[in-house]
């Protein structure tokens, strides 16, 4: 098989294992990275062969936009047309949780990216606590979910074990993938997690707190920014709910915490940007602040009169309902402070709770840092680290205006990040930075995906009582994976990685690689090796279900179509880009296994071994 415009970009690497603890092995490890990074020989300009398009030359802007870099470049203006198949693959990469040969053959056959999107984008939201309701059923004298709401905290423990089931459930197997994926990058951004006292024993609120965040993906990012204030969720992680103005009691005053992360992480950031998210610097080449602790008092008491609909305004006066974990937080006037506040430079006259926030969050949402801030932070999540000024600055004009006069479109905005040039030819136009390291959880759902894993039934237990719920699930919640990277469970409100994070391998040459904050031996090589190989220790000890189907990939071997495996894997995995080195050794690995007399492994068990040497390997753990 053939995939235009990769062979002559390849760089050979050797197969590694992931494993960036501090021995002496990561240092091996940090040196592939940057082989793959940076080892790429690249010309001043690279031309896309098209045999029909039109070429169009574009120049990368310089940060801050001060005119034209050296980056030149030519691409096809037809190039959201889908050209092969191992295109297909990669754009399904960024945009859903792994393809499926299936998903792959479906988007080529439709011809273009945008209707691929539009489809997406009127896909209803699958929701995680409608799966709840309509699956998770009581056993044992023990009442379904649905009928018995307050369980969620009677029995948290227990239930916060089916709230990550249903997540996997619905990031491999629902239709809305895009969505799906987008509310991942959201929850990373607008971060609660349950690495919270209260929060702890709550899994129906974080559950509710995701749905928010699934529902409103493809809104407007003002809406989001409103309802993700008002949840009660995200009201106790950042200690507003039930946050009351100054002197309320002798010495008090308003709590500043979510006043500083809704403006720190949810909207401008530290420091003023340029519209290409390069910072904005003032006369001596400093950073400019974007706000100062007089900002953070005048916002917190814009967030003060909040509280759940439990009856009572202090959170321990009384006690929590599913009800008032799951719904909007209200406002006691009596609570909040209405006088007047002068917030960024802009003054607010003071009034009742709802006005107050809104005009604060309509600040935030017009701030010029607000289009930089975040939607670096999305094509981060979903393309690549390291952008270029050029792609930054595209997007966040898309976010200004939908070219129709629509600020926060975030619609357009995760189009016009999908559907950018350097998105799809990134490996192209920027060889030495593009890509980004797929986060510990998208192994998983890809290798489900890709394989497509079979759940079971799956019966939870109320420690002394029993068996209590049954649902199917691949029962991966008891991992020691969960504890590297889950959804919602974020060690703090900076999440398992900030944007700047990376190895001072990478720093040193400018580049960053956020997602190598939370790779580990424990969380990559010997649970990924276990599920893919169907280790005992790991199914017996975790009662995996998960079950992959491997009839192709195992008769393929039995039938020795060794070049026919290689090429659907480096197509299903890697997008066509699996080195020719790491090709060579895994198929000469496989010739070798051929010629001994007494294998003792099954073609089963060799299928599975090359997906794990292909999976392991930095040709798939760096996304293109």
């Amino acid at each position: 098989m053939h995939f235009p415009f990769r062979n002559k970009l390849k760089k050979p690497v050797h197969h590694s294992l992931f494993n960036t603890t501090n021995k002496p092995g990561n240092k091996r490890f940090i040196g592939l990275i940057a082989i793959v990074l940076l080892g790429i020989t690249t010309a001043n300009s690279i031309e896309i062969p098209s045999s029909t398009a039109a070429q169009h030359t574009a120049t990368a802007l310089k940060p801050g936009g001060g005119g034209a870099s050296q980056d030149h470049f030519s691409y096809s203006r037809d190039s959201h047309k889908v050209s092969d198949y191992a295109d297909a693959s990669a754009f399904l990469n960024r945009a859903t949780f792994g393809p499926s040969r299936e998903s792959i053959n479906e988007l080529f056959r439709k011809g273009s990216y945008e209707s691929w999107l539009q489809e997406q984008f009127s896909l209803p939201p699958s929701l995680h606590m409608q799966w709840a309701e309509d699956n998770i059923r009581g056993i044992n004298g023990t009442g379904d979910i649905v009928d018995h709401p307050e369980d969620w905290k009677r029995y948290s423990d227990t239930l916060s074990y089916a709230q990550r089931d249903i997540w996997w459930h619905l990031a491999t197997q629902a239709k809305d993938q895009l969505r799906q994926r987008v509310a991942l990058a959201w929850s990373e951004i607008l971060v609660t997690s349950v690495n919270n006292g209260v929060l702890l024993t709550q899994p129906d609120a974080r559950i509710s707190y995701y749905d928010l965040l699934v529902r409103d993906a493809f809104g407007n990012f003002e809406q989001l920014l409103h309802d993700v204030t008002y949840h009660p969720t995200m009201g106790k992680y950042l200690s507003y709910l039930g946050n009351a103005k100054a002197g309320t009691t002798p010495g008090s005053h308003p709590d500043e915490n979510y006043a500083r992360e809704v403006m720190q992480l949810f909207t401008i950031g530290l420091y003023e940007l340029n519209p290409d998210g390069s910072l904005a610097l003032d006369a001596q080449g400093n950073p400019v602040a974007t706000y100062s602790q007089e900002d953070v008092r005048e916002m917190a008491r814009v967030f003060t009169g909040l509280t759940d609909q439990n009856g009572f305004f202090f959170p321990g006066d009384g006690d929590t309902t599913h009800f008032a974990r799951t719904q909007p937080m209200i406002a006691m006037e009596e609570y909040h402070d209405r006088g007047p506040k002068h917030i960024l430079g802009q003054d607010i006259p003071g009034g009742d709770t709802g006005t107050d926030i809104t005009a604060a969050l309509h600040i935030l949402f017009e701030h010029p840092n607000t289009g930089p801030f975040i939607c670096k932070q999305l094509i981060q999540r979903l393309v690549t680290s390291n952008p270029s000024p050029g792609y930054v600055a595209r997007v966040s004009q898309v976010f200004n205006n939908n070219g129709k006069g629509v600020r926060g479109d975030m619609q357009a905005v995760i189009s016009a990040i999908l559907l950018d040039e350097e998105a799809l030819h990134g490996a192209e136009l920027y060889p030495r930075r593009f890509g980004k390291f797929r986060e510990p959880l998208l192994f998983i759902t890809h290798l489900f995906r890709a394989f497509h894993a079979q759940d079971a039934v799956t019966v939870l237990n109320i420690y002394e009582d029993g068996p209590a719920y049954t649902y199917a699930s691949y029962n991966f919640h008891g991992t020691g994976f969960t504890r590297q990277e889950a959804p919602l469970e974020a060690l703090t409100v900076f999440n398992y990685f900030t944007p700047f994070d990376a190895p001072y391998s990478l720093k040193q040459q400018g580049l960053v690689a956020p997602e190598l904050e939370v790779y580990g031996k424990q969380g990559i090589d010997d649970l990924l090796m276990g599920i893919i190989t169907k280790n005992s220790f790991v199914y017996q000890t975790y009662e995996l279900a998960a079950e992959l189907q491997l009839q192709r990939e195992t008769a393929w071997i039995a039938r020795r179509e060794y070049d026919r495996l290689l090429d659907e894997l480096d197509l299903l995995l890697t997008a066509g880009q699996l080195s020719a080195r790491s090709r060579q050794a895994i198929k000469a690995y496989l010739v070798q296994q051929e010629s001994k007399t007494d294998k003792g492994i099954s073609n089963e068990q060799l299928a599975r071994y090359v997906i794990g040497l292909i999976m392991t390997s930095p040709d798939y753990a760096l996304q293109r």
